[in-house]
C-alpha cells in the first residue's frame, strides 16, 4: 500500500500482535514499520474498546501497562461503541438481514459475528479507509461497507527485516575451537 490512509481500524488480533513479544519476527517488524508510517503521516489507528476487550481477556500486568502506554500516543485512538457506531452497525445488519442471510453466510457463532460487526462499525463512524484483521470475517465485513481489508501478513515488510542476520555463534564454541586448535 503506497498511500496510507489517514485512519485505519484493527481489531484484537492485531492489538495482541502488536502488543506480545511471541508475535513471529516478519509480522512484528511489519507492525513496527506500519506503526513508524501512520506517524510520519500523522494517520491515527482505531483500536475498538470491543477488540481491547477481546485483548484484555488474555493479557497479563504487562499487557494491560503496554495498552496505557499506547492510549497516550497521537496516533492511537481509542474507540467507544457510539450512537454514530450504533447506526453504523444498524446498517451492515439490515442489510444482512435484507439480504434474507442475518449471519451473511458466515458459519460464525452469532456472537462473534455481532462483535466483527461492531468493531467495523466503529471504524466506519471514525472516518476508516483501512481494516487491518487476520479475521476474515472483519475483513468481509469491512469491504461492504466500502472500507479496504487487509492481513498483517499483507503489510509491507520493511527492506531490514528481508535482510537475513548472521548471527555469531556462542561465545563458548569459539573458545572451544580455539582451544582445540592449540592442543
Amino acid at each position: 500500500m503506497k498511500t496510507l490512509p489517514k485512519v485505519i481500524v484493527v481489531d484484537a488480533n492485531f492489538i495482541i500482535a502488536y502488543c506480545s513479544s511471541k508475535t513471529i519476527p516478519d509480522d512484528r517488524a511489519r507492525i513496527e514499520h506500519f506503526i513508524e508510517r501512520v506517524e510520519k503521516a500523522k494517520a491515527k489507528v482505531v483500536f475498538p474498546m470491543v477488540a481491547i476487550a477481546e485483548f484484555l481477556v488474555g493479557a497479563d500486568l504487562a499487557g494491560i501497562e503496554f495498552l496505557n502506554t499506547l492510549d497516550r500516543k497521537a496516533h492511537i485512538h481509542m474507540a467507544d461503541f457510539n450512537r454514530a457506531a450504533a447506526f453504523e452497525l444498524a446498517q451492515i445488519d439490515r442489510a444482512a438481514i435484507g439480504s434474507r442471510d442475518k449471519k451473511d453466510e458466515s458459519e460464525e457463532p452469532w456472537q462473534k459475528i455481532k462483535t466483527d460487526r461492531q468493531i467495523v462499525a466503529i471504524g466506519k463512524a471514525q472516518g476508516a479507509q483501512l481494516a487491518i484483521s487476520n479475521d476474515k470475517n472483519v475483513r468481509n465485513n469491512a469491504l461492504r461497507v466500502n472500507i479496504q481489508a487487509m492481513t498483517i501478513q499483507e503489510l509491507t515488510l520493511p527492506e531490514s527485516a528481508r535482510q537475513m542476520h548472521l548471527v555469531p555463534p556462542p561465545a563458548k564454541s569459539i573458545q572451544k575451537a580455539s582451544l582445540s586448535r592449540t592442543s
